[in-house]
């Protein structure tokens, strides 16, 4: 294993987002031809005055009219289209959505969240399509299974600006990679949250650990051989010796929660096993669920999950939120 020279700091990348005004409103219809009024002498008479009025609330009521269209016709001007899962999944979701929530109610800009039906990239294109007709001049995709979606709407939609959280656009085979100038893709340095993460487990006390993956996506991956190396050099710099540390490694292949996780993380502690990286979206409940029933640890991912069980003493964090 390389050793490790220094350790740094991932930079936090911030994103602009310009909220765009509505149009011109529509120009009120014309009002109604006043009532004819008898010819007198002298001042207008009340029936004049009165008409006048009339009129004067009929032009106002218009106003009114035509600029609650208009506004109608805005839409939501930001809009978050989820990953597998919902925006309260405690993880990836949760994260994109609070930050894109934020940021709209800081500047009073119209938002809302669009679920694709599936996994598929038909299905995440329809919910862009859907974002897109509703208004949204900017849309946020949180997750890699965006990477061709948002390569084929940028082109479709060359005047709305994507925001894609955690890869860059490509086509269906991988093998042309392009970000148009209306998109901007979001990636991490996950190994370096990971290292933190196994180093610090060390530093703590803990010599058996255990990673559990969802998909061995990049991210995943990164997170994984992060910790690892993490984990090993805090044992070098304690001098505990080889074979002092020892780490249960594993990809689920999926981000669900389900009982065969569950069952895995519980043998896992059953063996010894004193804290495990959940790594992987609700992967990360079957762990927390496993060590609530052994009195065990877990480190938990993405964002702070440490409200989500007593049992996760820190998490491996990223910056979802802020960027």
């Amino acid at each position: 294993m390389k050793k490790w020279l220094s350790l740094g700091l991932a930079a936090a990348l911030i994103t602009g987002l310009a909220a765009c005004s509505p149009g011109g409103q529509a120009s009120p219809p014309p009002a109604s031809e006043p009532a004819p009024v008898e010819e007198s002498s002298g001042d207008a008479s009340p029936d004049t005055d009165a008409s006048a009025d009339a009129n004067a609330d009929a032009n106002a009521s218009a106003d009114a009219n035509a600029s609650a269209d208009a506004s109608a016709s805005v839409g939501y001007e930001l809009a978050l289209v989820t990953d597998l899962g919902t925006i309260d999944d405690k993880s990836f979701n949760q994260g994109a959505w609070e930050g894109l929530k934020q940021y709209a109610d800081e500047n009073n800009i119209t938002h809302k969240y669009y679920q694709p039906t599936e996994q598929s990239d038909d299905a995440y294109l329809t919910a862009i399509d859907l974002a897109v007709t509703g208004g949204a001049k900017i849309v946020v995709t949180p997750g890699f299974l965006f990477e061709t979606p948002v390569y084929l709407a940028q082109d479709r939609y060359p005047d709305v600006s994507f925001i894609l959280i955690d890869g860059s656009p490509h086509d269906a085979d991988s093998a042309t990679y392009e970000t148009k100038q209306n998109t901007v893709g979001i990636t991490y340095a996950e190994e370096q949250a990971g290292f933190l993460a196994g180093y610090a487990a060390v530093k703590d006390g803990q010599r058996k650990l255990g990673f559990m993956g969802g998909m061995a996506v990049p991210a995943v991956v990164r997170y994984g051989y992060g910790f690892v190396q993490g984990a090993d050099y805090a044992g070098r710099e304690l001098e505990l010796g080889e074979g002092a540390i020892t780490i249960a490694y594993h990809y689920t292949g999926e981000f669900a929660a389900t009982p065969e996780a569950q069952t895995m993380a519980a043998s896992w502690y059953n063996n010894g096993v004193e804290n495990i990286f959940g790594c992987g979206g609700a992967v990360g409940n079957s762990v927390m669920s496993a060590a609530e029933q052994s009195n065990a640890k877990v480190i938990g991912v993405d964002v702070d999950q440490s409200y989500e069980s007593p049992t996760v003493v820190t998490s491996a964090m990223k910056g979802i939120k802020e960027s």
